[in-house]
């Protein structure tokens, strides 16, 4: 079996803009509820609850493959471990540190009392050790588990350059074994107040990333790639699964347990295998013709929304807030999700892009000798 390699591609398949694919859907799904666009248990309010939330359960096996196939052991020995984690850090932290300023200085009430000790948790990232709902905003749940995830990689990155494919299947076995009885029964044994804070917990969600980080063995082993046309019709029938208004439900969190959900999270991690293993895209990626243009133009505005995912999946909560005292129903959601992606671009522009190229070690370009005098 061959080893990873050191030096991934920069960009993978279709992944960028199944990205912004998957931060678009949250973002719809939650704006569709709060603005009440849709009638419960109609097909157009299935389909967004279905995408919408298993969009989050995407993120979780992207975000296990992107960083199992991007950083082997071997780049982690040879950058050392304050850079990988200062890298990570400056990835998660920042867009989350904002949206917490903003609910805590507006107190907009999202989260738990803002108590020092819930503030010293979410300053350090750890609140995922121990509820992911004492996140300061909402969706900070997700944060709060990838930030275990990146604490314990460099572990898991040995255990996988000595134990190869095989530690990778049975990591992401075991952690699904470990689901079980979450999906199964005890989140709607719950409550109702106390099934989504169930539904959060690491036993339920963690076992996604290993699922990540097997699809990210295979590909490293894999030489194969589909073309992109190929793969964007083999998602076809799976988006269908996802989006089709049967069987029928009311309560959006019925549809995220019991056996039901594991289907629903291989036809997720199909969607992101599909992107993964289709060829890079390239000029002669979609053919001439206004077909071929249109779908370049549409991947192209995906990709770009990929690059905004974070800020997208983040901020779009505080556009609703903005807009519903003046706005409502479809006027009101189509502004609060234009506003959401204007806020992710800014966010990405001036935060996150300046902060990667710091964790890459990137020095910004440095003017003339003659202008800096």
């Amino acid at each position: 079996m061959s080893e990873p390699s050191v030096k991934a591609p920069a960009r993978l398949g279709l992944l960028d803009p199944l990205r912004g694919l998957l931060a678009v859907c949250v973002a719809v799904y939650h704006l569709g509820v709060w603005f009440n666009i849709s009638e419960s248990g109609g097909g157009a309010n299935i389909a967004m609850a279905r995408l919408g939330n298993y969009s989050v359960s995407g993120f979780f096996v992207l975000s296990g493959f992107l960083l199992f196939r991007t950083a082997p052991w071997e780049r982690l020995r040879r950058e050392g471990l304050g850079r990988f984690w200062l890298r990570r850090f400056l990835r998660l932290a920042p867009i989350f540190y904002l949206a917490c300023a903003l609910n805590l200085a507006f107190r907009l009430g999202m989260g738990p009392e803002p108590t020092g000790l819930r503030i010293l948790q979410n300053a350090t990232l750890l609140f995922g050790l121990i509820q992911p709902n004492l996140a300061l905003v909402t969706g900070g749940w997700y944060v709060g588990l990838v930030a275990l995830l990146y604490i314990a990689y460099p572990a898991l990155a040995w255990l996988r350059a000595k134990g190869g494919l095989p530690f990778l299947a049975a990591l992401a076995l075991g952690l699904w074994l470990w689901s079980l009885p979450t999906t199964l029964h005890g989140v709607m044994g719950q409550p109702l107040w106390n099934r989504f804070h169930t539904y959060v917990l690491a036993p339920n969600q963690v076992f996604l990333l290993a699922w990540g980080g097997l699809l990210a063995g295979l590909h490293a082993d894999a030489k194969r790639r589909l073309p992109a046309a190929r793969a964007l019709l083999l998602a076809l029938p799976l988006l269908w699964i996802l989006v089709k208004p049967t069987p029928q439900f009311f309560d959006h969190l019925a549809a995220l347990t019991g056996w039901g959900r594991y289907r629903y999270l291989l036809v997720v991690t199909g969607l992101v295998a599909l992107a993964a293993f289709s060829r890079n895209l390239g000029p002669d990626t979609f053919p001439p013709g206004p077909r071929g243009r249109a779908l370049a133009g549409l991947t192209a505005g995906l990709s770009r929304l990929g690059d905004w995912s974070y800020g997208l999946y983040l901020l779009h909560p505080f556009t609703y807030r903005l807009v519903a005292p003046h706005l409502g129903g479809l006027p009101g959601f189509a502004s609060a999700l234009l506003l959401a992606v204007a806020a992710a671009a800014l966010a990405h522009r001036w935060i996150e892009e300046p902060l990667g190229k710091l964790g890459r070690g990137e020095r910004p370009p440095q003017a003339p000798d003659s202008i800096r005098a």
